[in-house]
């Protein structure tokens, strides 16, 4: 008996020791005289007091706070729940949760010029941190006008339960924000705030989600069997400022060894893909579209933050989409919408190759692409063929292509060397040296001479083509 209780002891110990260990107790949680003391907190030093504010206890967050960040929690699933009142000269009054650091967490915020207004589609706004972007420009469908005011308190509660989220401001029984699937890429973390202000009335109720789904909600683009969702890209490169591309510097084949397959609402996220950009950098996007009959279709494109669009290797739209310039944003505000901009494009019968560049060095960057009539249109999102010649590039020796061949009857001659693992060509007497481009089955386009050479290894020869004139060499 005696064997029997001391056994019980421990147990009940270990459990009291298993409770002490936990991030923080559910009690502690709703306990809002307990959340709102400084011990709790990281802030730095003078930019948080935290004090009795018309008759309740609050935390008083000062002007460039940086993240006020509770302590000792970890938070995935329930209800986050306070009073602020926003100083109305900020811009914006943000709370944060699934913070893993700064770089990544999700974000609600009020942008304080903007509230409380029926029209201001910019008052509140959800989004996701990727690698320290605020991806504001990327998710406009994210946003809403947010009754609310400055010099009084206003009452929030986020309900958060999976992959989706509701969103409330003063209103307890609408929503100001829906969210059917949260875009960020920690599911759980630490809770912030920032923004100068008061807040008080703080409980965070874990687990309770007012029956709210946890799976994610329907995307009703997807049901649209019009947009572009897969592409084969490049890597990013740096782009300095003031640089374009031109059909003279379009990327090789065998720079689309990779695909990226587009998310919600058709967006090709690249800042989640390829992290921030501090300097402007580009990247290429290539897909096909197979047309039984030449046809005529606009693309719609929405995009951030520069757009180059190639049809058949011939150029059809340049389009700037500039939040800091104000002539050059795009409607809604800069932000990122099928709505941005229309490319024409005349497709020939066959297979078309699409290729789109796309530019970033402000915020978020990413591309969605929907064509407006499929009539005579076959096939889409087929980039198989543009990854395999990819490999086939990376594997090709060039030395078989390297040497000196001679037409026939004539001293006209051509002469092919490997510089910098690319096959470049000469004239002969001539300094100039001409980028081939291999274009798969032993061919190579020439595009400053609008030339194509086929070689045939085992023959050693060549066929030269430019437009329709065709010449045969052979290797000395």
């Amino acid at each position: 008996m005696k064997k029997l209780l001391s056994f019980m002891l421990m147990v009940v110990s270990f459990q009291g020791i298993a409770q002490k260990n936990k991030t923080v107790s559910s009690p502690k949680l709703t306990d809002n005289s307990n959340l709102l003391v400084p011990e709790r907190w990281d802030f730095q030093a003078g930019k948080v007091t935290f004090l009795e504010y018309k008759g309740k206890k609050a935390m008083k967050i000062g002007s460039l706070s940086g993240q006020v960040v509770l302590k000792d929690l970890l938070f995935k699933d329930g209800t986050i729940e306070f009073d602020i009142e926003p100083h109305p000269a900020e811009f914006a009054s943000s709370v944060y949760f699934h913070r893993k650091d700064a770089k990544e967490q999700e974000i609600v915020y009020l942008r304080v010029p903007r509230i409380g207004s029926k029209l201001a589609n910019q008052g509140i706004q959800y989004a996701p941190y990727f690698d320290g972007v605020n991806m504001w420009d990327i998710y406009p469908q994210y946003q809403a006008p947010a009754m609310a005011k400055t010099g009084e308190w206003n009452h929030m509660k986020l309900v958060i339960s999976g992959k989706q989220m509701k969103v409330y401001v003063n209103d307890m029984v609408n929503t100001v924000l829906e969210v059917p699937k949260l875009e960020g890429t920690m599911a759980e973390g630490s809770i912030a705030f920032e923004g100068e202000g008061y807040i008080t009335n703080l409980q965070i109720k874990p687990n309770e989600t007012e029956g709210l789904a946890s799976y994610e909600g329907t995307d009703m683009t997807k049901h649209d069997g019009q947009y572009l969702r897969k592409w084969a890209i490049s890597t990013p490169v740096l782009f300095p400022k003031g640089n374009e591309t031109f059909a003279e510097n379009l990327p090789d084949a065998e720079d689309f060894l990779e695909s990226i397959d587009a998310e919600t609402a058709g967006l090709l996220n690249l800042t989640r893909r390829f992290g921030a950009t501090p300097q402007r950098k580009l990247v290429w996007l290539k897909t096909t579209i197979t047309a039984s009959e030449p046809n005529f279709t606009n693309l719609q494109i929405g995009f951030n933050d520069e757009i180059w669009v190639y049809l058949n290797n011939e150029m059809v739209l340049v389009d700037k989409n500039l939040f800091p310039q104000v002539g050059m944003r795009k409607i809604p505000g800069g932000r990122l919408a099928i709505t941005n901009t229309v490319a024409k494009l005349n497709l020939k019968k066959g297979e078309n190759e699409l290729l789109i560049a796309v530019a970033n060095d402000f915020y978020g960057w990413g591309l969605m692409a929907r064509l407006e009539n499929v009539d005579k249109v076959e096939r889409i999102d087929e980039v198989a063929t543009i990854l395999n010649l990819a490999e086939e590039i990376k594997k090709t020796p060039l030395e078989p292509y390297v040497g000196v061949y001679t037409q026939p009857g004539s001293d006209y001659k051509l002469t092919f060397v490997q510089k910098d693992k690319k096959l470049v060509a000469k004239v002969i007497n001539s300094d100039v040296e001409f980028k081939m481009k291999y274009i798969g089955n032993h061919t190579f386009s020439i595009p400053k001479a609008f030339a194509t050479v086929q070689f045939k290894p085992t023959e050693n020869k060549l066929s030269f083509k430019q437009g329709v004139d065709v010449k045969e060499f052979v290797k000395e």
